[in-house]
């Protein structure tokens, strides 16, 4: 990758950013669970479905794409590197985009287990950014943590726990923790800073009570 990391110099409009996660915040108004325990892949369906509706995504120039593949740079590849859950694109191309995966956090399983979902939001949320698995050229992603008992704050409080005791791992900029962001001044808005190979990446949290 690095090579082609190097020459590859077109990043997704920081601009746009703040459109997509008003968009999100948006659509993100209305969405609910129908079952205490719904997959996450339902809750990111029925976000879509509003997320299409809504300008700029409904007339362009941004367009949104529900469970993306991500394709390997070998082009003679089987299978997909993974799949992430909500793409979004601006017209300049398959890798300049703005990608956002979501989490299911604070559930209870089928068995009435309690779930704290922290584990599963950062280990296979944050590290596949962390790692260049999902968006690997970009210098900017989202995270959606979907709270299924409502309690938004504490499941900040539980994945800023997380996260500052994997502050290595996740290579946190100071003050490696989660911290609110100015991106959205009128919004609940997080943020972390990692400290990418000859890169600096910001994701963006948000956490909805579903």
């Amino acid at each position: 990758m690095g090579s082609e990391a190097r020459a590859f110099r077109q990043l997704f409009p920081q601009w746009h950013i703040p459109v997509v996660l008003t968009s999100i915040f948006q659509a993100g108004e209305t969405l609910r669970k129908k079952t205490a325990n719904d997959r996450e892949d339902w809750i990111t369906r029925r976000l879509y479905a509003r997320i299409i509706q809504i300008y700029p995504f409904r007339d362009g120039p941004l367009g949104i794409h529900l469970k993306q593949e991500i394709v390997y740079s070998d082009p003679d590849a089987d299978t997909p590197a993974g799949e992430i859950d909500l793409l979004v694109s601006c017209g300049l191309g398959y890798k300049v985009c703005f990608a956002l995966e979501a989490k299911r956090l604070r559930v209870r399983s089928s068995s009435g287990r309690f779930v704290s979902g922290n584990d599963e939001y950062v280990k296979n949320g944050i590290m596949r950014f962390v790692t260049g698995q999902y968006a690997p050229f970009m210098e900017a992603s989202a995270m959606l943590g979907y709270v299924y008992d409502g309690e938004t704050d504490k499941a900040r409080s539980g994945i800023d726990r997380y996260i500052k005791s994997k502050a290595t791992e996740l290579k946190l900029k100071s003050p490696k923790r989660l911290m609110r962001s100015s991106i959205l001044p009128d919004m609940l808005v997080d943020e972390t800073r990692h400290d990418l190979k000859k890169r600096s990446f910001t994701i963006y949290h948000i956490f909805f009570a579903v």
